[in-house]
């Protein structure tokens, strides 16, 4: 939030840099022979930019009204930009007496189309610091107000037809725009108004600044009313309320409104490193005390899902730190696809960005599973963070039966730790802890998470068989990889899944199926479904270098045993598995041939693989497996 302020920085900067050039001039016209060229050459020398004044005219008394006309002050020597501040005509007048004790008391400033050009180079100078007078800069350093009662008193200030440009090149900004300050009874005249177009790296943004007037920025008595609109492409940050103090920021009562197509955009304008999300709108009350900004109370909408909490940055280490407390009474599990680079749905009444529609349809055409989208995680070392995030109830697809979710990030210097996590899933709970280590340019990814008491049928959700689908699975997951997407991470993958299941049931005519036994399917089809009893299953899936291995993965029920082999290519996302049945009860019509999964992970072809491709008389021979050798060597605990 601190760089969003930064524009109001930009304005009042503005100000007081015309302001200081209005009491050089006045200061070195006083130490003068009023001659127009030792004018130029004193407040040249003093500044230690060239400057040229077309005229000058000064009536003197113990209110001295001085008229420069034609002002031109000259940039910085490392600057493309000609001229710092070029004004047809500066008008001022400066009570004498105030200045024999330090104080500045202006009855007026008016300035007549100034031209005020604002630039911070690549290595950090600002063109306003006057390095090249070292003098001036440490003067303007002591007369720069602390306090607002310290600032100079100006009982009316007014710029007509102002021009201001602010360039930065380390954050490739560029605003041009109208500054003005009006005066007069009416309170709607007696403001300060920005307004500017530009870009900031490489994408259109509007700014519009509405503040109070310049004398209030003196008056102690009264809060100072402000109101900033940033539009930085589709994004747009709204900030409105007052602060007691501007100059030392105490007292800061503002509401904030973000909205925008992903969260991740903020960062040009805020330097937040937030993540990747769909359309969002949020809002909320800011704060700020010492070094720390706060949005209090915050509310709003992350895709389909909502987010409430506070958010938090300290600004005072040497990295600043995040913390962010944040909860969701409804969870759209797809929400959270982008934070890895996966586009949540973009089906039916789901929200997605624009270009997260884009990615969604190209996966889709190429039939790929996981994008190949660098992940800016570079971001990730700019600031600390603290963030933990509880979903009450979470809506994923019935594919995955995702329940509730409850994780704790903490990053440092780009390392970022989730731990604990614990997720509510299939009527069951996975939990453990997961790394991403982005200190070095090639992130690296680490997994370490166990599976307890899922339920089977909760996967079945929506199709015929849940009714007749029972059981529970246990498993562990211990994965790593390295990448700046999430195809490079899985392409990349190491370590191994175990699986393993006792007791339950599954459908009849999902067994028959698998084995092909067409006389049970076209049974089954026409009559209800039943439960064939799982006496167990167990399961390896060993990676290495981006390709998962089916290792001993068997499901043993009291009609087949049923045996999965071959392999996932992850990064080239091809599938090659093979699912054989040995059935162990007596059939008329079984084809002697495996099932035969191939092609992109996305949309694998499921065809009939070599054998006997007509059906056989099959005698049902296989006998049970040993549940407890099968447990025991797949997943290490033996059970009888």
């Amino acid at each position: 939030m601190r760089r969003a302020l930064k524009i109001l920085g930009i304005v009042c900067g503005s100000t007081i840099g015309v302001l200081l050039g209005a009491v050089a001039a006045g200061y070195a016209l006083l130490q003068s022979d009023f001659l127009r060229h030792e004018a130029q050459s004193r407040v040249g020398a003093a500044i230690g930019r060239e400057t040229t004044i077309g005229g000058t005219q000064i009536d003197w008394g113990w209110t001295t009204h001085v008229r420069l006309s034609d002002v031109r002050i000259a940039n910085a020597s490392w600057s493309k930009q000609p001229y710092m501040l070029e004004a047809r005509m500066i008008d001022f007048q400066l009570r004498l007496a105030p200045l024999l004790t330090g104080a500045f008391e202006f009855p007026e400033i008016t300035l007549d189309r100034p031209k005020i050009v604002l630039e911070r180079a690549k290595d950090g100078r600002g063109n306003w610091s006057f390095g090249e007078s070292p003098g001036l800069a440490t003067a303007a350093e002591i007369a720069a107000p602390d306090e607002r009662d310290e600032a100079p008193i100006i009982d009316k200030f007014v710029v007509t037809r102002g021009k201001l440009t602010y360039l930065d090149h380390q954050k490739d900004l560029a605003l041009n725009g109208d500054l003005r300050l009006g005066a007069g009874e009416a309170e709607a005249r007696d403001r300060t108004e920005f307004q500017a177009d530009g870009t900031l790296e490489g994408k259109p943004i509007k700014v519009a600044f509405t503040g109070g007037s310049v004398a209030l920025l003196q008056d102690t008595s009264k809060p100072y009313p402000l109101k900033l609109v940033i539009d930085y492409g589709q994004t747009a940050i709204d900030i409105d309320g007052h602060v007691d103090d501007p100059f030392q920021l105490a007292g800061v009562d503002l509401q904030m409104k973000l909205k925008g197509p992903d969260l991740s955009e903020i960062f040009p304008i805020l330097g937040v490193p937030a993540p990747s999300t769909p359309p969002y709108s949020l809002k909320g009350h800011l704060t700020h005390k010492g070094d720390a900004w706060q949005l209090q109370n915050m509310t709003g909408i992350v895709g389909d899902s909502d987010l409430s909490g506070d958010v938090k940055i300290d600004y005072g280490p040497k990295r600043p730190m995040l913390t962010a407390d944040l909860t969701s009474k409804v969870l759209d599990f797809d929400d959270l696809g982008p934070l890895i680079g996966i586009p949540p749905a973009t089906e039916g009444n789901e929200s997605a960005s624009a270009q997260q529609e884009k990615i969604a349809k190209q996966l889709e055409a190429q039939g790929e599973l996981f994008p190949d989208l660098q992940l800016k995680t570079e971001k990730l070392r700019v600031m600390d963070m603290d963030v933990t995030l509880k979903a009450k109830k979470v809506i994923a697809e019935n594919y995955l039966p995702v329940q509730s979710l409850d994780g704790h990030v903490s990053i440092d210097n780009g390392r970022a730790v989730l731990d604990p996590f614990k997720m509510g899933l299939a009527n069951g709970v996975v939990q453990g802890s997961m790394i991403l280590d982005a200190k070095a340019d090639r992130p690296r990814v680490e997994a370490d998470l166990a599976l307890s008491n899922l339920d089977l049928k909760t996967f079945f959700k929506g199709s015929p068989y849940v009714d007749t689908t029972d059981g529970k699975i246990h498993a562990r997951v211990k994965l790593k990889g390295n990448g700046k997407s999430l195809a490079d991470v899985m392409g990349t993958g190491e370590g191994d899944i175990r699986l393993g299941m006792k007791g339950g049931a599954i459908s009849w005519l999902l067994v028959e199926l698998a084995g092909l036994d067409i006389g049970q399917a076209l049974i089954l089809y026409v009559t209800d479904d039943e439960r064939v009893p799982i006496r167990c299953g167990a399961g390896r899936i060993a990676l290495d270098k981006g390709v998962a291995t089916l290792d001993r993965f068997i499901v043993d029920t009291t009609d087949s045993v049923l045996y999965f082999r071959g392999d996932a290519n992850l990064k080239s996302q091809a599938i090659n598995i093979e699912i054989e049945a040995d059935a162990k009860d007596f059939s008329l019509l079984d084809i002697d041939a495996p099932i035969e999964l191939r092609g992109k992970i996305r949309k694998p072809e499921i065809s009939i693989g070599k054998g006997v491709p007509i059906p056989l008389i099959e005698p049902g021979d296989a006998v049970d497996v040993s549940c407890s050798s099968l447990l025991s060597s797949v997943t290490g605990d033996a059970q009888d």
